[in-house]
């Protein structure tokens, strides 16, 4: 069975905009949602006062790719509030663990991005498989984590948590297994995190 494939959708917007754009979103056709084949859930992550995530997941690559279309769409509809082009990333799971917490609770994410040196992604897929779910299945308020390869020497991790709180008690967690990667980065990680703003599950 494929993995599922996650597509991000990193975007800044004007904040004066922002009560329109949550508006917006809130207004999305249900309907039209629940038609695209194969995605299983949205959200968006306000990850400062004018920065957006948008993460929705899928079945699998042909689902997201389907999808593309529909996505471009929804976002065009978006383009009144931004500052600027979005930034958009797919990839498929590579890494991940579950917590106690069913996705549900999720309310808050944590995005960190690594580039890495590609000849050393055997390893990395090595220590993810041995260490991230023995490291995260007992943490307090932690959801979910999924790592997607989004290109050759790029990987980010999202982790779900039920509050702020609860992502600030897992960072010495979460710094551990930075740690253990960080002989096979190319440049510091990149950190954006925050509240989960809107959803959409099916």
């Amino acid at each position: 069975m494929p993995p599922p494939s996650f597509r991000f959708t990193h975007f800044d917007f004007d904040p004066a905009k922002y009560d329109s754009l949550l508006s917006a979103m809130n207004a999305l056709d249900d309907d039209m949602l629940k038609g695209i084949s194969g995605l299983w859930t949205v959200r968006a992550v306000r990850t400062s006062e004018n920065r957006m995530t948008v993460m929705s997941v899928y079945d699998n690559k042909e689902a997201l790719d389907a999808a593309t279309e529909t996505h471009r769409s929804v976002f065009a509809d978006f383009a009144q509030y931004m500052t600027g082009e979005p930034v958009v990333r797919s990839g498929e799971v590579v890494g991940e663990a579950d917590g106690q917490t069913p996705p549900d609770g999720m309310r808050y994410l944590r995005f960190t991005r690594a580039l890495f040196d590609p000849s050393k992604f055997d390893a990395i897929k090595s220590y993810m498989d041995s260490r991230l779910q023995q490291l995260f299945k007992d943490v307090a308020g932690f959801s979910r984590l999924r790592v997607l390869r989004l290109e050759e020497d790029r990987i980010l991790a999202a982790a779900g948590y039920t509050s702020k709180d609860a992502a600030e008690a897992a960072r010495e967690t979460a710094q551990v297994v930075l740690a253990g990667l960080a002989e096979y980065m190319t440049e510091p990680p990149l950190v954006r995190e925050g509240d989960v703003v809107w959803r959409y599950m099916r």
